[in-house]
């Protein structure tokens, strides 16, 4: 799909949006359900990076400014409307409105923030404060999701992630 203007698409649960290994052409903007941005390791574990609900952004940055293959995959979760922003949207900022290039900046700001939050969790956090944490970013996802997405996302098994919750709402 080659589109010159951002689109709006919609994506089946389960369906893939980005491979690992495919340049990535699109941001995706979710506009209505969830999608996920993950890796998956030699032994075939997926590690999920990032989850993008209604008002997220989600992309491989990289392999979209570069051209390079992704090192990631995006897959709805479930049923979810997204616009689609190619590369050359981003490079079309003579073109934009002030207004535009706000919206832009704030969405990708706002990836950039809860990367680098994210990236500082994983490293420094225990468990328990990931998943609180994942709480604070996601509120409305934790009803959403199945406890192994959840998991995943915050590098737990979903049985230590029960514990967890058990822990949590016996305080």
């Amino acid at each position: 799909m080659d589109i010159q203007e951002n689109k709006f698409v919609t994506y089946d649960k389960g369906q893939i949006a980005l491979y690992k290994g495919d340049v990535c052409k699109y941001g995706f903007f979710v506009k209505k359900g969830c999608l996920k941005s993950y890796v998956i390791d030699k032994s075939g574990k997926e590690h999920i990076l990032q989850f993008a609900p209604e008002n997220w952004f989600v992309s491989d940055i990289e392999s979209l400014l570069t051209g390079n293959p992704s090192t990631t995959f995006i897959e709805a979760i479930e049923q979810t409307e997204a616009e689609l922003f190619p590369r050359s949207y981003l490079e079309k900022k003579d073109l934009m409105t002030k207004e535009e290039l706000l919206l832009q900046n704030q969405k990708l700001i706002k990836n950039i923030l809860m990367t680098n939050r994210r990236l500082a969790s994983i490293l420094s956090a225990t468990g328990e404060e990931r998943y609180l944490e994942f709480l604070n970013i996601y509120p409305s996802l934790a009803q959403r999701l199945p406890l192994k997405l959840i998991a995943s996302y915050i590098g737990v098994t979903p049985e230590y992630l029960s514990d967890i919750r058990k822990k949590l709402a016996k305080k």
